[in-house]
């Protein structure tokens, strides 16, 4: 695909796995426009991924919060696009997106793998023009959500996220632990993760490192360089995770991995259950013990999730196919 002024694509990047989606995407293509909503250190991952972007908006805490600030996020969207010659718009659920590129008569593609989603869901597929989901997302609920002309693939999308990754070693042995997705307005379970940490540290004589959703602080483990995450993630003795992207990509690199997402899984996540490369629990004294027997079994995960990836699709490849067609 060339480079023009004429065949100009829209990416907005709401989220932190966002920009691991898109960062190979956004390098090959020239003729991208990027923007990013403020959330967590996305600037700084940005940065660290070498992508050039307009930061626009914040994400919010409360729900009235929430509402306000998409409120003004959308409207400095509009002022920002509507001089560009944008010929698609391209996100992974972008609210934002989807409603300015809608009112301005932009075609809209959609990537989603999370099917529970509901409320963005129905802010976001109605108004997409494509939307692109793995097989193993369902396709009765988004379609009850709004969407309509869906393309799947089999795969994942974290698949993007590790392809070309080449991970370097880490000479420590620890147990790596990501928080629940505290802040989202689809979390309503209970929070485990800092008496699960605190087991941990009584059971294990290992470092625990966290990698915090935010600024928060969990006593006595180690936060290390949380922009490496992918490379975190790889080293690993096992990862323990509240929510969904981070033990995808570890079970894709093939780190032992355990799901305490107290609430319904996702598709993506059952499908990697029925492969056996994750594990959900959410009792401590289970996860304790799944521990034990997964620490020494690594290279038996690596080989098989090697393995997976290379049957899996690339979802750069459906992605490219739907939106050059709106380029010609």
């Amino acid at each position: 695909m060339k480079s023009s002024e004429k065949e100009l694509i829209w990416i907005d990047i709401t989220n932190l796995p966002h920009v691991l989606f898109f960062k190979d995407f956004i390098k090959k293509h020239a003729n991208v426009f990027v923007t990013a909503r403020k959330i967590g250190n996305i600037e700084k991952l940005l940065e660290f991924y070498g992508i050039s972007c307009k930061i626009v908006g914040n994400h919010g805490n409360s729900l009235e919060e929430k509402l306000i600030f998409s409120a003004r996020r959308t409207i400095d969207l509009v002022n920002l696009i509507k001089g560009k010659n944008i010929k698609v718009a391209l996100s992974k659920r972008s609210v934002e997106l989807a409603r300015v590129a809608f009112g301005l008569g932009i075609p809209v593609v959609t990537v989603i793998d999370n099917e529970y989603s509901e409320k963005q869901n129905r802010l976001v597929l109605p108004l997409s023009d494509i939307v692109i989901k793995p097989v193993f997302t369902s396709k009765e609920l988004l379609r009850k959500q709004g969407a309509r002309n869906i393309v799947e693939f089999y795969g994942l999308c974290e698949v993007a996220h590790i392809l070309n990754i080449k991970p370097r070693k880490i000479d420590e042995d620890y147990i790596l632990i990501r928080p629940e997705p505290f802040r989202a307005s689809y979390f309503k379970g209970k929070l485990l993760c800092k008496d699960l940490i605190s087991a941990l540290r009584e059971k294990f004589d290992v470092k625990i490192y966290v990698i915090p959703r935010f600024d928060e602080s969990y006593e006595g483990t180690v936060v290390p360089n949380t922009l490496d995450s992918i490379n975190l993630l790889y080293n690993a003795k096992v990862f323990i995770g509240g929510g969904g992207t981070m033990c995808r990509e570890a079970c894709l690199l093939g780190t032992p991995t355990i799901s305490f997402y107290p609430q319904e899984l996702l598709g993506v996540d059952k499908f990697l259950i029925g492969e056996g490369l994750l594990h959900h629990i959410t009792e401590h004294k289970e996860i304790l013990l799944l521990i034990e027997e997964l620490l020494d079994r690594k290279s038996e995960f690596r080989t098989k999730a090697n393995s997976l990836v290379r049957k899996m699709e690339n979802p750069y490849d459906v992605i490219e196919k739907y939106t050059k067609k709106y380029l010609s």
